[in-house]
């Protein structure tokens, strides 16, 4: 499976006899979890359809972060995050738009690592990019000042009384690259949220992690492919050669996943069962893809 930005996954289904019973696998909950891979890569690829469509250079990234507050006001709002980034996505897409652009925006959520291990406080914050501008000349369709006003009309909105976060809300234009920035910060609040897991608090926990208007994961999961048969075999047959020099594959960076098996004389041995990657932009077409008729008409719905 090919996403926009080229990174791919592709499973190597390989013929493996464990010696060891399988373990039971695990029963995943809806909320309350870490980001998965499907989640982060969703988030990578939204973002740089952003940057691919109008430039890093009119990109804003936001980030919108709690006050201090007493124990009963913080879980009020910790228990309707959702409503809370519900509430602030729609109101700066109605800004974005008052200034003529399109409401595509993406955001992810994450536990303020430094307060909880400081004060042990479960703290979510939201960090979000969105074009800010329809061109380099033209003015900022949402200012510091506004920005700022929007975070306190939200947070007010869900607590029922009115709060201010004076220092809460920030918003800059995207220097570097947005999709850089928004998989640091997906990196950190896996981190924290794995530590308040093992600290029995997960159910203090956002019940999702990320979120993006429609039209953009609409357009990521049209633009997904799924490699042929012999661009599989091609990449299962060479990518040690790969590794050994990247810099002249098709890849930017590639890494195989093993597990362990068991062998009847008690040796342990690493067997490669997935490939993950990312294509060089100027690869792409250097693969084969499987035509539209040949993917099930679940994945097309």
């Amino acid at each position: 499976m090919l996403y926009p930005n080229g990174e791919f996954t592709l499973g190597l289904s390989l013929s493996v006899k464990p010696h060891k019973p399988p373990q039971a696998s695990l029963i995943r909950e809806r909320g309350n979890k870490p980001q998965t891979t499907y989640s982060k890569r969703m988030v990578r690829n939204c973002v740089a359809r952003l940057e691919q469509q109008h430039g890093k250079i009119n990109l804003a990234f936001a980030t919108y972060t709690l006050p201090d507050l007493d124990e009963v006001a913080m879980s009020r709002l910790r228990e309707n995050w959702g409503e809370v980034s519900r509430q602030l996505m729609q109101a700066l897409g109605r800004d974005l738009e008052a200034a003529g652009i399109r409401p595509d925006l993406v955001y992810v959520n994450e536990i303020q690592q430094q307060r909880y291990k400081e004060s042990g406080v479960i703290a979510p914050h939201i960090h979000a990019v969105f074009q800010s501008r329809r061109h380099r000349y033209a003015k900022y369709a949402i200012t510091k000042e506004r920005n700022t006003e929007i975070w306190n009309r939200v947070i007010s909105n869900v607590l029922g009384q009115r709060t201010e976060a004076p220092s809460g809300a920030s918003i800059a234009q995207v220097k570097k690259s947005a999709e850089r920035y928004m998989s640091k910060y997906m990196s950190k609040g896996s981190e924290i949220a794995q530590e308040v897991q093992s600290d029995g608090m997960n159910s203090q926990l956002p019940k999702s992690w990320w979120g993006a208007s429609y039209t953009l994961r609409r357009w990521v999961k049209d633009h997904i492919k799924l490699f042929a048969d012999s661009s599989k075999d091609y990449i299962k047959n060479n990518y040690r050669r790969f590794q050994e020099n990247i810099q002249n594959s098709p890849f930017s960076w590639l890494y195989v996943h093993n597990i362990v098996s068991t062998e009847p004389h008690g040796e342990n041995v690493e067997i490669p069962v997935a490939i993950v990657g990312r294509v060089k932009p100027e690869y792409f077409n250097s693969f084969e893809y499987k035509q539209l008729e040949d993917i099930p008409m679940a994945w097309n719905s």
